[in-house]
């Protein structure tokens, strides 16, 4: 199951990195699409299983995701961190039940909608703000990647206390401190490397230690969305990983804060 896991990563990762890298703005938006839509097809079966609504609800994301291109960046970004501020409370206050509001289908599948559409605008500001270089983009995807590995390790290793035992079981309160710990020390790095003046290294450690614990509870809201629909994974796209939505749950809760932070410093225009 490991070496299938790591193979899997290994060779999706290389696959995404590649397309970053060698393909133009329009590419890149497009790889990441088709991402998206693979995990909106993978949303809509968390909510009512069924090819006819997958497709629509694929759709619907198709088309607003398009859509979002026409808003300013600082609204759609908003709305996504408005959401993810209101998740923690669902994640952690209400835990492996629904809030009044999860109930009702219809907040559901707008629950979907404002995890991928504003993680696919934020992504795709950062390819065209950086698109000969790709660093900002990776960069993101480094922290994301880098506490994700390292909370599952480490958790394995020398995890002794449950972080959310009611929705993910697995998840442990040394390997998520690990996995912020993690993204801290990338968050540091890339703020050396790539120059960001305005941020500073400790401004950089302050950045990954919220897009790490952010990327955590990603995976932990889409944790109860399968905790309630009653299923494992998300889909079967991915060996070891099972579906696309379960690798990318916690980019799209880091994406909104990363974008904002970047506006916020003048380096994302």
């Amino acid at each position: 199951m490991l070496k299938e896991r790591l193979l899997t990563a290994l060779v999706a990762g290389s696959a995404l990195l590649a397309g970053l890298i060698f393909l133009n703005t329009t590419g890149v938006a497009v790889l990441l699409g088709a991402v998206t839509l693979l995990a909106a097809f993978e949303w809509s079966s968390l909510v009512h299983p069924g090819s006819a609504t997958g497709l629509a609800f694929t759709l619907l994301t198709a088309i607003l995701g398009i859509a979002s291109l026409a808003l300013p960046l600082a609204v759609v970004v908003a709305v996504g961190l408005a959401w993810w501020a209101w998740a923690v409370g669902e994640v952690f206050v209400f835990r492996d039940r629904a809030s009044p509001l999860w109930r009702q289908a219809p907040i559901k599948w707008l629950a979907g909608l404002l995890v991928l559409v504003p993680a696919w605008r934020g992504c795709f500001a950062l390819k065209s703000q950086d698109p000969t270089h790709h660093s900002l983009l990776i960069w993101l995807l480094a922290m994301v990647w880098v506490a994700d590995s390292v909370a599952y390790f480490a958790g394995r290793a020398f995890g002794r206390h449950k972080l959310a035992p009611l929705v993910s079981p697995g998840k442990t309160v040394e390997g998520a401190l690990a996995g912020v710990a993690g993204s801290a020390a990338v968050g540091a790095a890339g703020a050396w490397w790539l120059g960001v003046l305005q941020l500073g290294i400790g401004g950089g450690v302050l950045l990954g230690l919220a897009v790490g614990t952010l990327s955590i509870v990603g995976d932990l809201l889409e944790s109860k969305a399968k905790r309630l629909a009653q299923v494992k994974d998300s889909g079967r796209w991915l060996p070891g990983h099972g579906g696309v939505l379960d690798r990318i749950d916690a980019l799209t809760a880091a994406v909104p804060l990363f974008v904002w932070t970047m506006r916020d410093l003048g380096v994302l225009r």
